[in-house]
């Protein structure tokens, strides 16, 4: 009955990060993706753009919100309830400062290319400009943030320095990074196209607006997929040589990963091509919810393979 405990502690555990960080990767890329789809030169479809970049610039604010929310709430339990951890992640002036900076930058210019949406719509240069600062910026976030998460998965003293944000050339950060950013376009689609179906009867802008950008979402989601398929591969040639006999825990996250990920390009590639997307919109939630299998199974993977003892031991029963 103790070891159950901790093995349910885990998963649920896992299962909030692929939800969360799921979220705030996806929120990363939206404002990308709405600046280049906005460049769009065909008027006949000016309209399903403008609208269809601010619906996913909202989302991409409320998720961001409710992220940034959560995030402060478990650094917070982090300095209580880890006090010999928190360094790591939380240590004044370094390393909070390498991630606070790049997210507050990030977030003050997605909130300069959300209100001046109206106001710079006939200087789409510009405004897409700005949408890839932000996007940049929150992508630099991920980067140091994960650089935070080096020292501890080795063992090293909490970084107070500069130096843990360029690791050695060939170090797995690498790959993980490439894996995060292709996570993060993939992520926008998918979770974007979950949003608007759910949004469909309050923001009810017709059939072919939804047609069009249902389609879209889904072929942003598997070209997505696509990249991080092969951002996947480069990683497991670098964790081949490290990682031995499969534990059990890591043969269950492989197993969630892969059915995941199999299931949503399936049903992507089934939204993809259809004039009538809207008919298929059950495909993008299924969709999404597949991605979050798939997510909690890759990061029940890393877990066990950079921070092999958490929830391993026994919880003791009062």
């Amino acid at each position: 009955m103790t070891e159950a405990i901790p093995i349910a502690i885990f998963w649920a555990v896992m299962l909030l990060l692929a939800m969360h960080l799921g979220l705030a990767l996806a929120a990363a890329s939206v404002p990308a993706i709405t600046s280049l789809t906005g460049l769009h030169k065909a008027k006949r479809l000016k309209i399903f753009i403008n609208k269809f970049g601010q619906q996913s610039s909202t989302f991409a604010l409320l998720g961001g919100l409710w992220v940034f929310v959560v995030l402060c709430a478990a650094l917070a339990a982090l300095w209580f309830l880890l006090p010999e951890k928190a360094p790591y992640v939380c240590g004044i002036p370094l390393p909070l400062a390498a991630v606070a900076g790049p997210v507050i930058l990030g977030a003050a210019a997605f909130l300069a290319y959300r209100g001046l949406w109206q106001r710079l719509k006939n200087q789409k240069v510009l405004h897409a400009v700005i949408g890839l600062a932000a996007t940049v910026l929150l992508w630099i976030a991920f980067y140091t943030g994960l650089a935070t998460l080096r020292p501890l998965s080795l063992a090293l003293p909490a970084p107070t320095g500069p130096e843990f944000l360029l690791p050695p050339a060939g170090s797995l950060f690498w790959r993980l990074l490439a894996l995060g950013i292709t996570l993060s376009i993939s992520l926008a689609g998918i979770f974007t196209g979950a949003w608007l179906v759910w949004r469909r009867d309050k923001d009810d802008f017709g059939r072919d607006y939804y047609n069009f950008t249902l389609r879209l979402t889904a072929r942003i989601g598997f070209l997505g997929q696509i990249a991080v398929l092969a951002a996947m591969g480069w990683l497991l040639a670098g964790f081949l040589p490290l990682v031995g006999e499969l534990s059990r825990r890591l043969t269950i996250a492989v197993a969630l990963y892969g059915t995941g990920t199999l299931l949503t390009l399936l049903c992507l590639g089934v939204v993809m091509p259809q004039e009538n997307a809207l008919r298929h919109k059950l495909m993008l939630v299924a969709a999404f919810l597949t991605t979050l299998m798939a997510l909690t199974g890759l990061f029940a993977g890393l877990t066990s393979i950079f921070f092999p003892a958490v929830f391993t031991a026994p919880v003791p029963l009062p």
